[in-house]
């Protein structure tokens, strides 16, 4: 069941066998349409210069650089772009993903660079691209979407909500030299050192035993090495890398560590070594898990100050999806069934009913969103989490939150 908000207009489209190797277009004949995917190689090149012109004045080719992942024949990445008569005028991408959470796999769809023409703006354009972009993750059958951005105005509308929780920790020099300090004299044989482009395949092995991480195929993410502006530093002994961590990526993150791995201590010496590349800024901020992680421990122990803030906008797209991969993930999740409820007042909040063979409750979006993964607002036990553990069956709901969590390569 579709949620798109009344006052957003639907944009009719036609399936065409139009079609160039790699991406698919789905065009309409109205003076007004929204196509999925490109007609040719030449529409691909002027729709990327137009956005990359918006996004990034001044910079050719710079967007396809940041998103390798997106724009290099992508089957899983659908491109959406609104045409007044032959012009471009708005764009986003969904990106259909899985994300593996423990033993679980949670289908998820991430939308990124939407954009309207500044000339253009205030007509709907960008709603209408998101839209086309949730209608399309839900007939993916993707239950999550998500997406990063601070225009609350534009996306609350659309169903997003604020969810989920990730901690920033600030750190300067002195709080790192205290941190590892704490650590064993045998750290003295990790050699630090900017990453070489074979070192990309250890990297790649240490992130593997995250708990929650994109799913890719074996030697994706190296194509991430590419990316301008990234900043990487591996700590290596004579059996090979034992730690790694990243500052920067494109135009995000310049004063992030949004990623690190391995051995803890090892990750400890390469934030210090990012962080004296950093100059002249003299902190940086360390993004991880809400959950208490051990590198993350050695830093608040020396006094690391955290930030905690939602970890993105998300919404609902297909709610039987969502149930059919939370389901395994929860005990006692069997039967469980997830769906829109009509409500009276097309601008209220979307609800939504969870049944199970042990009972139901009505929530909100939001507070279902919140219920399954966390809330920066609230770091106590929510009263929530017993009316949705009564409706599956559990006197406590100690699996929720569900450890989802997007680290830095992984966001659009």
């Amino acid at each position: 069941m579709s949620t798109l908000p009344k006052s957003t207009p639907r944009i009719p489209s036609e399936p065409s066998s139009a079609t160039a190797e790699g991406w698919i277009a789905v065009p309409t004949t109205s003076r007004r349409r929204i196509s999925i995917g490109f007609e040719s190689l030449s529409e691909r090149r002027r729709v990327l210069d137009w956005l990359n012109e918006g996004l990034r004045e001044g910079m050719p080719g710079r967007l396809a650089s940041e998103y390798p992942l997106l724009f290099d024949r992508n089957a899983s990445a659908f491109h959406f772009t609104f045409w007044d008569r032959d012009q471009p005028v708005a764009f986003c991408t969904l990106w259909a993903v899985t994300y593996r959470v423990g033993v679980h796999r949670l289908r998820t769809g991430m939308i990124s660079l939407v954009y309207t023409d500044p000339a253009q703006r205030g007509q709907g354009y960008a709603q209408g691209v998101v839209n086309a972009a949730i209608a399309h993750a839900e007939k993916l059958e993707l239950g999550l979407i998500l997406l990063w951005s601070d225009l609350d105005r534009l996306y609350r509308p659309l169903g997003f909500h604020p969810s989920g929780c990730e901690s920033l920790l600030v750190i300067d020099l002195p709080m790192l030299e205290g941190a590892i300090a704490q650590e064993e004299p045998g750290r003295s044989r990790l050699r630090i050192e900017a990453a070489q482009p074979a070192d990309w395949i250890e990297i790649e092995r240490l992130r593997g035993y995250r708990t929650s991480q994109l799913e890719l195929d074996p030697g994706e993410i190296t194509r991430a090495r590419a990316i301008p502006d990234l900043t990487v530093r591996v700590a290596r002994d004579e059996q090979g890398i034992q730690s790694f961590a990243i500052r920067g990526r494109g135009d995000d993150f310049a004063e992030v560590i949004h990623e690190w791995g391995g051995d803890p201590g090892g990750a400890l010496l390469c934030a210090r070594e990012l962080l004296l590349a950093a100059e002249p800024w003299n902190e940086l901020f360390l993004l991880c898990p809400a959950k208490d992680d051990p590198l993350a421990w050695r830093l608040r122990r020396a006094g690391a100050p955290i930030v905690r803030q939602p970890m993105a906008w998300m919404r609902i797209a297909s709610p039987a999806a969502l149930a059919s991969d939370l389901a395994p993930m929860l005990p006692e999740g069997q039967g469980l069934e997830i769906d829109f409820v009509d409500s009276s007042d097309p601008e209220g909040p979307s609800r939504l009913r969870l049944r199970s063979p042990y009972g139901e409750a009505l929530l909100e979006s939001a507070q279902w969103l919140e219920a399954l993964f966390g809330s920066a607002k609230r770091l106590d036990r929510d009263p929530l989490l017993d009316r949705v553990a009564a409706a599956i069956g559990r006197r406590n709901c100690e699996e929720l939150p569900i450890p989802f969590f997007v680290w830095g390569l992984e966001s659009i």
